[in-house]
């Protein structure tokens, strides 16, 4: 797909300004743009994405500390649309019992998200992009709440060409053309829906879900020769961990045929994925520019961020799932009426986006919410007696499970190796990440509490989460009060719903 004159243009959009224009309604009108596996450790995304960072990061207020509990896609996005922990929406995987679009639909969370109730109370709503993993088995189905209905509804959505929307219950088939690449059909949606809508003077919610920078998908054409094309990925102190022997059992068993994974495709995918990030920020240039043309931009909040983090070589790994920070740390940026420019400590995470959207569109939150609003923070105010702490989960199972990143795998991915890294899950675990201490309880479904196996890292010393400090008997007898304190404190938060889980 050509750029639109929004798009190309957008580098040139000024600072932020009032339009002339008057907003048709005092609700201020919300748009989501959430990447995919966009880690906010060890990928320099803003390099790829400069407008964006322009645009808003620069303009907006960064949470410096976001992060997604259930960092894999499906238990993730359920926990965006619906403000719950996996726990409370069923949904701790990609698929099987506790996972996917499925376990989603049954437990009834399509009725309870944010966007039904903006949709029940007025709002224009619209999609385009990847809503949940399975949605594939069920491809004509339509959430309620959504008026322009735009998803992606086989698996090679992934790779950016070649694949079909639901576009509100007609079936369009994409294919390998330049102007089918993933990105760019999302962003001319995009841009499209903001236009109708703003002329329509109905305030709206728009969710722009493209997979990038989700593997294997390329950069598009025009960007073929981008300066990533030969680019190393970056190595952080924790890239192909050596000494493992402090590490749960299903790591240091499955820890060389990881190794040699990352060694052979960890280069080529960093370099696909700053490649697709040129194209997600020629997305959000074009909303940019658009809102601003219509006369919206001073009454619409942004917020961009992703679904969940991404290994790239920590500790071995390639992908997500994992209790550290790699794969938890998410980008966070918010602008928007009232909006300071700055960045926030806080601690903000996936459940707190349903809150958030809700308050500031003058609507009520459900009692039943996890999360708490981000709205202090994005009036500049001091958030009193916020969260210190969060609990972070994943479903498993085993070592050589099929219910996680398996569930992703895409004809044509990075080489053949990538067959085997999607054959090599992850056991089920439970943590809590404090401002100090990561605790993990490691095969929390499939063992009993005797046979489980724990992390332990001090993070104001150990940022990388190299040294557990539960890895011998001495540290376990020195940390014992503290593993108390945590393994209390993560009980009660794996069992929390609603109030209980935001104090």
């Amino acid at each position: 797909m050509a750029l639109t004159a929004a798009v190309a243009g957008a580098a040139a959009v000024g600072p932020v300004r009032p339009s002339g224009a008057t907003a048709a309604t005092d609700q201020p009108n919300i748009v989501m743009i959430l990447a995919d596996d966009l880690d906010a450790r060890t990928t320099p995304y803003w390099d790829a994405m400069p407008k964006t960072k322009a645009l808003l990061a620069e303009r907006g207020t960064t949470f410096t500390n976001a992060f997604a509990p259930m960092p894999i896609c499906c238990a993730a996005r359920g926990s965006i649309l619906t403000g719950k922990y996996g726990h409370n929406t069923h949904v701790l995987t990609n698929s099987g019992d506790e996972g996917g679009y499925t376990s989603f639909v049954e437990h009834d969370n399509e009725e309870h998200t944010f966007v039904k109730q903006l949709h029940d109370s007025g709002y224009r709503t619209g999609m385009a992009g990847k809503y949940l993993n399975g949605l594939e088995e069920d491809p004509t189905h339509i959430p309620p709440g959504w008026d322009d209905w735009n998803a992606g509804v086989t698996k090679s959505l992934y790779s950016g060409y070649d694949y079909t929307l639901n576009e509100n219950g007609v079936m369009v088939d994409y294919g390998s053309d330049p102007d089918d690449y993933q990105v760019d059909v999302i962003a001319k949606k995009s841009t499209d829906f903001i236009a109708d809508a703003a002329a329509d003077g109905q305030p709206f919610f728009w969710y722009a879900a493209a997979t990038a920078p989700h593997l294997p998908m390329e950069a598009p054409p025009r960007y073929a020769d981008n300066q990533f094309a030969d680019a190393t990925a970056p190595h952080l102190p924790n890239f192909q961990e050596e000494e493992i022997g402090d590490k749960p059992t299903w790591l240091r068993t499955t820890a060389g045929e990881r190794a040699l994974t990352v060694a052979a495709t960890n280069d080529r995918d960093h370099q696909n994925r700053m490649g697709s990030l040129l194209a997600l920020d020629d997305l959000v240039a074009g909303i940019v520019t658009t809102l601003e043309s219509t006369g919206e931009l001073d009454n619409t909040y942004i917020v961009f961020t992703s679904d969940n983090g991404y290994n790239l070589g920590a500790h071995r790994l390639v992908q997500k799932m994992a209790p550290y920070e790699e794969s938890m740390r998410v980008p966070l940026v918010v602008t928007g009426p009232g909006v300071p420019r700055g960045r926030t400590k806080d601690i903000a995470i996936s459940t707190d986006f349903a809150p958030t959207v809700l308050e500031l569109a003058g609507l009520p939150t459900p009692d039943d919410v996890d999360g708490r609003s981000l709205v202090p923070q994005l009036r500049g105010e001091k958030a009193t007696d916020w969260r210190t702490d969060f609990l972070a989960e994943y479903g498993g199972p085993g070592p050589r499970g099929q219910d996680g990143v398996y569930q992703e795998y895409v004809p044509d991915p990075l080489s053949n190796v990538f067959s085997e890294v999607f054959l090599v899950d992850l056991p089920s675990w439970s943590a809590v990440r404090d401002e100090r201490y990561l605790y993990v309880r490691w095969y929390d479904e499939e063992r009993d509490e005797d046979d489980r196996e724990y992390e332990l890292y001090d993070l104001s010393k150990d940022p990388y989460q190299l040294d557990n400090l539960l890895a011998t008997e001495a540290g376990r007898t020195q940390y014992a009060d503290e593993v108390r304190r945590l393994d209390a404190r993560l009980q009660h938060l794996k069992e929390c719903s609603g109030a209980s889980c935001r104090n």
